[in-house]
């Protein structure tokens, strides 16, 4: 991939050919000798000619001479803007187009990969010198990989500093606030006299002019990037600002994507080692290892009734009436049956009603009777 040659636009570039000729010719017009090499943004200085020139045409003391020739001028300068302001538009649907597909082969990276790769594609893909990217923990910056595209004595240094940093984020104003808090990007023209920066990281790094931008997944900030030029500071602009804030974007979604099938990986491996733990449960021939078998409980130990000859209609006694009728041979109350049973007394009523019709019994005890003769065991029922 071709890099993104500058943050700088063409409204950056120094004047050149017919441009300068433009300028200067505005300039002696206005008064404003020099101009074309002032220490400002291309885009500042047409800007200021074009306000002079445009005093000079509506000042009453202008000879009409000179205000057709100012006319004149101003019109070239309206027209280099207007190119200035396509090539940027063109530069910058190009950055993003170089973003996309820088993204693209991030894609499928695991987190620690991700980690490990970013800094130096920043690095690449927008033309800058150092770049760091940081996770969140709480309240805790915790910076985990630095790429320097071109050392320097210093560059041990920052990393030293850098490797296994916690800056407690209350030391960090401005990345708590606008990173954090906000979820934007940053451009810091001064960090050195910046209040709000960690200057602990600025003087050790250097620094002296840098941006940032969050790295969030649903909605909450999980990360950082920080990026900087050691060797052209005032060349960070706002337009690199957007870009870096694209990239950041964009790689938000390729790290929670990389989190999620991160996550997945662990919840299968979870899952095929306890399948494995309860397959080696297992002897060869498929029947549980004796040490893992449960083993049955008292109750369950007990000779299973057998269920034989009822009296006329015990066949067509439903389960739960069976179970009523079990309840009933305790000696256990309709109050006690229809808790036991989580029903309503009513309702064990109406079941104690369709066993005696069924079992052709008057009351209670012929009921309990037939029950003993369908389980061949005595019932312990006060009479």
């Amino acid at each position: 991939m071709v890099p993104i040659a500058s943050w700088t636009s063409a409204v950056d570039e120094p004047f050149a050919g017919a441009t300068r000729e433009v300028v200067e010719h505005a300039s002696d017009l206005v008064g404003a000798e020099g101009i074309a090499d002032f220490p400002l943004p291309r885009d500042a200085r047409l800007t200021t000619l074009r306000t002079r020139l445009l005093d000079l045409i509506n000042s009453s003391e202008t000879a009409a001479a000179r205000r057709t020739e100012a006319c004149a001028v101003l019109a070239a300068l309206h027209r280099l803007q207007h190119e200035d302001l396509e090539t940027a538009l063109a530069q910058q649907l190009s950055s993003l187009s170089e973003i996309r597909d820088s993204i693209s082969a991030l894609a499928g990276l695991s987190p620690r990969q991700l980690i490990d790769t970013v800094p130096a594609q920043v690095c690449r893909d927008l033309a800058l010198g150092r770049a760091m990217i940081s996770t969140i923990s709480g309240s805790v910056w915790l910076p985990q990989h630095l790429h320097i595209e071109e050392r320097t004595a210093e560059s041990a240094t920052f990393e030293q500093f850098v490797d296994g940093a916690r800056i407690p984020l209350s030391d960090a104003p401005l990345e708590t606030e606008l990173l954090v808090r906000r979820r934007t990007v940053a451009l810091v023209p001064d960090p050195v006299s910046d209040k709000r920066t960690y200057k602990q990281i600025v003087d050790v790094a250097q620094t002296r002019a840098y941006v940032a931008a969050p790295i969030t997944v649903r909605g909450r900030t999980i990360g950082m990037l920080h990026a900087d030029r050691p060797e052209d500071p005032n060349s960070l602009s706002d337009d690199g600002l957007e870009l870096l804030a694209a990239f950041a974007e964009c790689l938000s979604t390729v790290f929670e994507s990389a989190c999620l099938a991160d996550h997945m990986a662990k919840q299968f491996k979870r899952a095929a080692d306890t399948y494995a733990e309860v397959v080696a449960m297992f002897d060869d021939s498929g029947a549980p290892a004796a040490w893992c078998s449960p083993q049955p409980s008292a109750a369950a130990r007990r000779p299973v009734r057998q269920l034989h000859s009822a009296p006329t209609g015990a066949a067509s006694l439903t389960f739960r009436e069976r179970e009523v009728l079990g309840h009933l041979a305790t000696g256990a109350t309709n109050m006690q049956i229809a808790r036991n049973l989580t029903v309503s007394e009513a309702t064990v009523k109406s079941h104690l009603k369709q066993i005696s019709k069924k079992l052709g019994t008057s009351n209670r005890a012929a009921a309990v009777a037939a029950y003993a003769r369908m389980t061949q065991e005595p019932c312990g029922i006060a009479q």
